[in-house]
C-alpha cells in the first residue's frame, strides 16, 4: 500500500466527515471492516469524544453498557504507546458465575461479527501543555488467520497513517471550536496560564471531579487515593491558581481550559 498518496489525502481533508471517509477507505483497503477513534484521556467524562464507522448497533450497545469503563483494551491503551491486537490482551480471571465486564465487551464484539481488532493508542500534548489520550481501533470481520497475516505486513504502515490522521483531526476540531466560540482565550494566554499554574495530571484530575460536584471523599474513592491526598492536591491547586478556595480554583481551571468538564 502506497504511503504518500494516503498522507496527501489525509492532509487535504477539510472536515471530519472527509477524514472519516478517507480513513474508512484506508481500513477497507487493508482488509478491515471499520474503525473507531475514541478519547480515552478524560476518565471523568461520561460521553467522551468519538468518531468512527462501526455502525449504530455496536456504538449503542457499547455506550448503553458502559463498556468503556470495563474494556480491557482501553485499560491497556492508557498505559502504552505500542499498538496491539485484541488477542494479545489478558482478560481478568473469571471467578464464579459472574462474567467480568471485559469478557462481556469482547463477547459483544464477536456477537456483532468482529473477530479481531488492531488497537493504536495515542498520547500527546496540546499547545496548553495538557496531555491527551485517545485510541483508534480497526475492526476485523474475516478469518482471524488472515488478520494475523495482514497485521504482520501492515502494522507499521497503519500506525504511521494514524499519526497523520489523528493530527489532522485535532487541527480540524480545534478550528471548528474556535470558529464557533466568540469567547476563546488566545493560545498564547493558554500557554502562559499553563506555564504559570503547572498543575500536575493528578491535580487536574482532582479539580475535574470537583467541577462535576464530587466531594473529596468521593474523589478519593474514584481515583483510589486517600482523602488526605485529595485535600493536599486541592490545597496545591488553590495555591498554584492563586484562588481563594476550592470553588474559585475550579472556576479558574475551567475558564483557562486546564480541566475539562
Amino acid at each position: 500500500m502506497d504511503l504518500e498518496p494516503r498522507i496527501s489525502a489525509i492532509e487535504g481533508c477539510a472536515s471530519q466527515p472527509e477524514l472519516n471517509a478517507t480513513l474508512q477507505q484506508i481500513a477497507e483497503d487493508a482488509g478491515f471492516d471499520s474503525y473507531c477513534f475514541l478519547d480515552t484521556g478524560a476518565i471523568h467524562v461520561d460521553t467522551p469524544y468519538y468518531t468512527g464507522t462501526t455502525g449504530d448497533a455496536w456504538e449503542t450497545e457499547y455506550a448503553d453498557n458502559n463498556f468503556i469503563n470495563v474494556d480491557a483494551c482501553i485499560t491497556r491503551a492508557r498505559r502504552t504507546n505500542r499498538p496491539f491486537t485484541w488477542s494479545s490482551v489478558e482478560l481478568p480471571q473469571r471467578l464464579g458465575k459472574r462474567k467480568p465486564g471485559a469478557h462481556k465487551t469482547m463477547d459483544a464484539a464477536q456477537d456483532h461479527g468482529f473477530n479481531e481488532g488492531f488497537v493504536i493508542p495515542f498520547h500527546f500534548a496540546d499547545e496548553r501543555g495538557l496531555v491527551h489520550s485517545s485510541v483508534c481501533t480497526f475492526f476485523w470481520k474475516d478469518k482471524p488467520k488472515d488478520f494475523y497475516r495482514k497485521i504482520a505486513a501492515d502494522a507499521r504502515y497503519l500506525h504511521l497513517i494514524l499519526l497523520y490522521w489523528a493530527q489532522r483531526s485535532i487541527e480540524i476540531r480545534r478550528k471548528t471550536v474556535q470558529a464557533q466560540s466568540s469567547d476563546v482565550v488566545p493560545l498564547n494566554q493558554w500557554a502562559m496560564a499553563r506555564k504559570k499554574s503547572r498543575l500536575t495530571d493528578r491535580e487536574r484530575d482532582v479539580l475535574a471531579w470537583a467541577a462535576r460536584g464530587k466531594t473529596a471523599s468521593e474523589t478519593a474513592d474514584i481515583l483510589a487515593i486517600s482523602n488526605d491526598t485529595v485535600q493536599t492536591h486541592i490545597k496545591h491547586c488553590v495555591q498554584k491558581l492563586n484562588a481563594g478556595n476550592k470553588t474559585h480554583a475550579v472556576a479558574k481551571a475551567v475558564h483557562l481550559g486546564l480541566v475539562d468538564i
